[in-house]
């Protein structure tokens, strides 16, 4: 028996490709929508009141320099675990009620993503974020948050995003021994906007992230990512300089945190208009806050 002609083989291979594409389709709006956490969850019924008591004890394994106990961390893993859990139940998306203020919503978010990342390095531990190919740390896995599933991609993205404050880059935890550290409390609505500017100011007096050589300044990376959002919240609008953020936060001395940056030096090096620095970006150390290793390093 001949083979059918070219034709007629042409023919017959395009419904099958159609069909393959049309199937990649639906896996690449998958995808999408997983990413970008707009995938619905289940809403399983709260076990009680919703409150950060849980996260609060997981925050205890917070060292002073921000480092984190992972030993006694995963001894207390329960604790964790349940505040992880009661966020499938409630929050200010689904629940708008219970959080009336921005500063209630916030604070939930906030508490939300971080206790998140905690509960993804337990079980990375100890290979932590740096061993994730292309941020897969951060948009691999989806977690169902008042009915939602979001990964931290979203929620840092399209949610935290949402309230404007560039404050909130400097109070993500984002696992990583030169990015935002964790405080030893969890974020609360009556003292958020304090909590939001000791983060702020942590991160500025860290020499990991503000460095100051001569007339050059190198800056964490941070602040070239999100350049536009710390020029947006300048009163000269996107036309301002990075560094007059940087220079509201900076210290006035170092007496906390020696080996620092102030103000003063920031002024006496880059003029009174803060324009006569060399700003670059300095990469961010991926390496795991872990105590233990911090430890071995002495």
């Amino acid at each position: 028996m001949s083979a059918p002609p070219p034709l007629l083989q042409r023919r017959a291979r395009g419904p099958a490709v159609a069909v393959v594409l049309a199937v990649l389709a639906v896996l690449v709006a998958g995808a999408v929508l997983y990413v970008r956490g707009a995938l619905p969850a289940a809403v399983p019924v709260a076990a009680g009141p919703f409150t950060p008591n849980d996260y609060a004890r997981a925050l205890d394994h917070v060292r002073p320099g921000g480092d984190l106990d992972f030993v006694g961390l995963g001894q207390d893993r329960a604790a964790l675990e349940r505040f992880v859990a009661s966020l499938a139940s409630v929050s200010p998306r689904l629940r708008p009620e219970l959080f009336p203020t921005p500063q209630e919503g916030l604070a939930y978010w906030l508490n939300a993503y971080n206790a998140l990342v905690l509960r993804q390095l337990l079980e990375r531990h100890p290979d932590g974020v740096g061993s994730a190919w292309f941020g897969r740390f951060y948009w691999g896995h989806a977690w169902p948050v008042g009915g939602e599933r979001l990964t931290l991609w979203a929620l840092e993205q399209r949610i935290l995003g949402e309230y404007g404050d560039p404050r909130v880059h400097f109070a993500l935890f984002r696992g990583t021994r030169g990015g935002p550290s964790l405080d030893g409390a969890p974020y609360q609505p009556e003292f958020l906007d304090a909590q939001l500017n000791d983060a702020s100011r942590r991160f500025m007096g860290n020499p990991r992230h503000v460095r100051l050589e001569g007339d050059t300044v190198h800056l964490a990376r941070l602040f070239e990512t999100r350049q536009q959002d710390f020029l947006a919240a300048l009163p000269e609008g996107r036309g301002g300089n990075v560094l007059q953020f940087v220079w509201a936060f900076l210290p006035d001395t170092c007496e906390e945190r020696p080996g620092c940056d102030t103000r003063g030096d920031l002024d006496r090096a880059c003029g009174p208009r803060l324009d006569k620095c060399r700003v670059t970006f300095m990469p961010e150390d991926l390496s795991l806050p872990d105590v233990a290793d911090a430890a071995a390093r002495r």
